[in-house]
């Protein structure tokens, strides 16, 4: 398509546009590849602040934001120490992750020409402060249960928007091709956001038992028994969400920008009841006593399967993440588009 060049005579061609209206250049690979790298490493992060948990490593150091008093951790001390080299790596990664939503963030505006995207990548990079401010105060209230959770929780919210934003800047996202009908996008969007929310809530309730501990006075038994029953009867809940979604999907003929996650999150969800049952079979009682000095407190069975069981969880979250972000977005299309909806 062409248009009359206003600086004199001839024609220009006009820049290539996607079927939505919006510009291929339009999403940032500098941007994209900083949200996923963000992402990458949060995912590590979480998986570590698992094991500080599983392990009950968050206790061996009582300052925050210093490192045992210094300002840098100390390589012989996290050798030496299993229990610092779990906690003195999660913060540094998770410091890392605030560096580069941060670049990611300044990149957005500086590349990006869609504005919900930079302000996107505003709230990233906004959404990273609370899990850090939180995961200090959890340090230096000695892990109290409701900022543990807390914690939990708003990291959640922080790796679903880093995933949303690398989703949104990839380039599959304006080259999106898939069109449905409108009564098949429906109920496909409906059912990923159910699936996105149920599991953020699972994940919330499954780190109650794990935060529970038997401080003097704190109930720490009940509250393990309690949360594990409501983790578990909320399980059958998200099990059966992301069942009917990954059939709705399946039985679409063409839309692999959301079936190949599918079927990722199908079979992530059969491994995730798996570690469930064996973490629940091996699970210890919340410990009363911690001594500081051993460093890493806890390592069997259980810390293995627990850690397990949550870095699956946080994946599964992550899948559900996608499938919801790119099943609203060819929803959005088709209903532009409706001659081209299959």
């Amino acid at each position: 398509m062409t248009r009359e060049d206003p600086a004199g005579g001839g024609s220009v061609e006009n820049p290539p546009t996607s079927e939505s209206g919006e510009s291929p250049a339009g999403a940032s690979k500098l941007v994209h590849r900083l949200a996923l790298a963000t992402l990458c490493v949060t995912y590590l992060g979480v998986i570590l602040g698992g094991v500080v948990t599983s392990t009950e490593s968050g206790r061996v150091d009582k300052n925050w934001p210093s490192f045992d008093g210094n300002l840098l951790p100390s390589p012989s001390g996290m050798l030496d120490n299993p229990g610092l080299l779990v906690e003195h790596g999660h913060r540094l990664m998770m410091g890392s992750v605030g560096i580069l939503a941060l670049l990611a963030c300044i990149a957005a505006y500086l590349k990006e020409r869609r504005n919900w995207v930079q302000i996107l990548s505003s709230y990233v990079f906004l959404l990273v402060l609370p899990p850090a401010i939180l995961g200090g105060l959890t340090v230096w209230y000695k892990l109290p249960p409701i900022l543990s959770v807390l914690h939990v929780g708003m990291a959640m919210l922080f790796i679903s928007a880093v995933t949303i934003l690398a989703v949104v800047t990839s380039p599959g996202w304006t080259g999106e091709k898939t069109r449905l009908k409108l009564s098949k996008a429906g109920p496909i969007c409906s059912l990923a956001l159910f699936a996105v929310l149920s599991i953020y809530v699972q994940i919330v309730l499954g780190a109650v038992p794990r935060h529970a501990t038997l401080e003097p006075g704190g109930g720490g038994e009940a509250l393990q028994t309690i949360g594990d029953l409501v983790h578990i009867v909320w399980a059958f809940a998200v099990f059966t969400g992301i069942v009917l979604l990954a059939g709705k999907v399946l039985s679409l003929s063409k839309a692999d920008r959301i079936l190949h996650p599918s079927l990722g999150l199908l079979l992530m969800l059969f491994l995730q009841v798996f570690l469930g049952f064996a973490t629940f079979i091996y699970q210890t009682p919340p410990s009363l006593v911690v001594d500081e000095a051993q460093g890493l407190v806890k390592a069997g069975t259980f810390e293995v399967l627990a850690s397990t069981h949550q870095a699956v969880g946080v994946l599964i979250l992550i899948l559900a993440v996608v499938i919801c972000a790119r099943a609203y977005r060819i929803r959005f299309l088709s209903a532009s588009e409706p001659e081209a909806a299959l």
